[in-house]
């Protein structure tokens, strides 16, 4: 396919293996609109629904759902991450729609979202849609595709030995789960799972308070925790910047691979004005190594508009060369006590972890984390 065809023209597919023989499926590029009251918001408002339609029916909670127009601020903020996003419509209804996301200084990753209507799955609608994202990622140059499905709680308990595992061994997915079979289907391996786990932030703070004591004194005075709710303080930002820079070499990984991705004081500002303007909320707690000045750990929370939702944890990363001295356990539990002073109703704090990471594993079952659902991390070389 051109690159006109991908950015400007409709295609026409057939849709693979359908059982609606007489379906005509028409893949376009979405119209952003300027606000989601505008007149031709349409499209923005029935591609958000299909997304929160289809989180929620894979992971059995709506925690990730983002408001249609907090999620449009980010739509129109490209400067460090390009967005392509697509409606298949079958007739006049949209029945899928597609996201393309690339790092604009880092040459070789994509990654790909794909949500079909529950009604619609296995009509070929997700086969075109799939095929569609990846002819337009190689187009762009990119040599990768990573994508992720949730899996509910009850789905794994199901499953019990129809399990696929990723070659660490850590985690699974059910065999026989539609997007298990979709992914593998369309070559597709499995390089990681992840714990999605929740902390009650209405509950009690006696283990989270007892538990940074320790880790304070563990730490000892090399090292001095900092917190602030953006913007950030000008004296951390190109720190705090080269830490996140690190978050894609630091973290464990499983099987997938990925492009460092280039963070600096400016790309903190972008994203903080991002922030600012869908009205919500960041806070960071941070660890600065005091005989160096380097700043070696941090922990970011974010909430949207609606104070009364679940927060969301970001990143949270100490750098390899400082681990052993509980710095984990200090930005995780003094995040999550300044935290809910500063959203005393927010109900939980939401937080992604690698099953073979067990070190913040522990951190997280210690101060309270509990398993919500969990995610397949799924990558294809697209040579």
């Amino acid at each position: 396919m051109s690159a006109d065809t991908a950015q400007g023209r409709a295609i026409t597919a057939r849709p693979c293996a359908s059982p609606k023989e007489n379906m005509t499926l028409r893949i376009e590029p979405l119209h952003v609109p300027a606000s989601v009251d505008a007149p031709d918001a349409g499209d923005w408002l029935a591609y958000v629904d299909i997304v929160h339609e289809v989180l929620e029916f894979d992971s059995g909670t709506d925690w990730f759902s983002t408001p249609a127009d907090e999620w449009l601020v980010g739509m129109h903020n490209t400067r460090y991450v390009a967005r392509e996003a697509f409606v298949a419509r079958d007739g006049t209804r949209i029945v899928g729609i597609g996201k393309l996301e690339y790092e604009r200084e880092a040459g070789s990753d994509s990654n790909i979202d794909i949500a079909i209507r529950v009604d619609a799955r296995g009509t070929g609608v997700d086969d075109a849609l799939l095929a569609h994202l990846e002819r337009i990622a190689q187009e762009r140059g990119r040599r990768r595709s990573s994508t992720f499905a949730f899996v509910r709680p009850e789905e794994m308990a199901t499953a019990e030995a129809a399990l696929l595992r990723p070659t660490s061994g850590f985690g699974a997915v059910p065999r026989d789960a539609y997007m298990t079979d979709f992914f593998l289907r369309h070559g597709y391996a499995l390089g990681q799972v992840e714990r999605v786990s929740a902390f009650d932030l209405q509950g009690s703070y006696e283990q989270t308070e007892r538990m940074l004591d320790a880790a304070l004194a563990k730490a000892g005075p090399d090292y001095e925790p900092v917190w602030w709710q953006t913007p950030t303080p000008d004296e951390y930002a190109d720190g705090y910047a080269a830490a996140i820079t690190r978050m894609n070499t630091d973290v464990p990984s499983g099987d997938l691979t990925w492009d460092e991705e280039p963070w600096d004081g400016d790309r903190v500002r972008y994203r903080e004005g991002i922030k600012q303007q869908a009205g919500q909320i960041m806070a960071v707690t941070g660890v600065i190594h005091r005989p160096t000045g380097e700043f070696v750990a941090f922990s970011e929370l974010v909430i949207g508009r609606d104070r009364s939702r679940v927060t969301e944890t970001y990143g949270t990363l100490v750098l390899q060369e400082h681990r052993g001295h509980r710095l984990g356990t200090i930005v995780k539990c003094l995040g999550l006590l300044r935290w809910h002073e500063l959203v005393p109703d927010s109900p939980v704090v939401q937080t992604f972890n690698a099953e073979e990471n067990r070190f913040m594993l522990d951190v997280n079952e210690a101060v309270g984390f509990r398993p919500v659902c969990w995610s397949g991390e799924w990558q294809k070389e697209l040579t």
